[in-house]
């Protein structure tokens, strides 16, 4: 399923593509059944801690680093689908930036605000594919994103840091609301800016978030390299063989 031109130049020009249908509903529940086990571990947790920077007991929980908690995961992150779509956007060499579970709950009451992925850590190349899927409908009821199309134009915006999260824009501004059904994603660049709205249902609105850089990207701050999950495409292939664990990857030797 390569990019067509016409969703090449909606990434360039408007910084998202969306894929309608992209996973089957079996798909979906596969990967929610496994991440739904990791959310309600890590929401125990955070109901006995409090409040962890952007995650709020019973409001938003984000469960990071999914890929090395389960080999069906990480082999899901390495689906061709992904490498198609990451290799027509970035170029040949792709690994896996960043992945979180994203669960919002009914008690959610507020926005997640507007920002720029790269606003919580540096990279360097600065440009990264954020994939967010939607493992159950995304509707504006129960706070789908919203992005302000363009917007990665502006290139890298300084963020305030906030109790709610790194802010890069508060102006009046509302965005476009993209409402995902089950197995539906939206691929947008890690400059747009996004935000959530609040759940006003009384379901979990569930997403996973899948990032994927060029193989080779830096933190510029300390000049580590990301080392968060595995390649997936090298010379514009299918890379990924098998599990590795957290350690292995840090270790790995390209």
């Amino acid at each position: 399923m390569m990019l067509t031109t016409e969703q090449l130049e909606q990434y360039k020009e408007k910084g998202y593509i969306r894929f309608d249908n992209l996973f089957t509903p079996e798909e979906m529940d596969r990967v929610c059944t496994i991440i739904d086990e990791f959310d309600a571990e890590s929401e125990r947790q955070l109901n006995a801690k409090g409040a962890q920077f952007n995650s709020i007991p019973k409001q938003i929980n984000f469960t990071s680093g999914l890929n090395f908690m389960h080999p069906d995961l990480q082999r899901f992150i390495a689906d061709d689908r992904f490498v198609d779509i990451t290799t027509s956007i970035l170029g040949p060499d792709i690994r896996l930036y960043w992945d979180q579970s994203v669960y919002k709950r009914p008690e959610a009451d507020r926005d997640f605000p507007w920002h720029q992925d790269n606003g919580y850590v540096p990279t360097e190349p600065v440009h990264y594919v954020t994939c967010w899927l939607a493992l159950e409908d995304a509707t504006i009821e129960n706070g789908c994103i919203w992005i302000q199309e363009g917007t990665h134009h502006k290139g890298f915006v300084e963020h305030v840091r906030t109790e709610i999260g790194q802010v890069c824009y508060d102006g009046d501004e509302e965005g476009t609301p993209v409402e995902l059904q089950k197995g539906s994603m939206v691929a947008f660049h890690s400059l747009l800016f996004h935000r959530s709205t609040p759940n006003r249902s009384q379901k979990i609105r569930k997403g996973y978030v899948i990032q994927f850089s060029v193989e080779g990207s830096v933190n510029p701050t300390t000049g580590a390299l990301f080392r968060n999950g595995p390649i997936i495409a090298r010379d514009g292939k299918p890379a990924y063989t098998s599990f590795q664990s957290k350690d292995e990857v840090k270790a790995e030797v390209v």
